[in-house]
């Protein structure tokens, strides 16, 4: 699961997203979670194994397709402007591919 993007601080696509998966009447805004899916969620499914990434990382690699600048501007921002790993970035690869390994 990926973490360092909060609901309250990462647009309007995020806190969207965050409220469609928390509890009912929350508007998604203090969670963390990777900009698509909040840590809580992530974590929900009994009997799963779990691996929580270090440092920031988002869902998807935003700016790096047609539409990411319109449909999530504040996380295609930050992968453009500050390298943000993603699931699939070196940073993040590092971190989860030999963790399969040992599951």
């Amino acid at each position: 699961a990926g973490k360092g993007y909060r609901g309250d601080c990462s647009g309007d696509f995020t806190q969207g997203s965050y409220s469609f998966c928390c509890p009912e009447g929350s508007d998604g805004r203090g969670y963390d979670g990777d900009g698509v899916t909040p840590l809580f969620s992530s974590l929900a499914f009994e009997g799963a194994e779990k691996l929580v990434l270090e440092g920031s990382v988002t869902h998807f690699p935003w700016s790096d397709v047609f539409g990411g600048d319109w449909f999530a501007p504040d996380l295609a921002r930050v992968h453009r402007e500050e390298g943000a790993d993603w699931y699939g970035s070196d940073g993040a690869l590092d971190q989860w591919v030999g963790w399969l390994d040992d599951i």
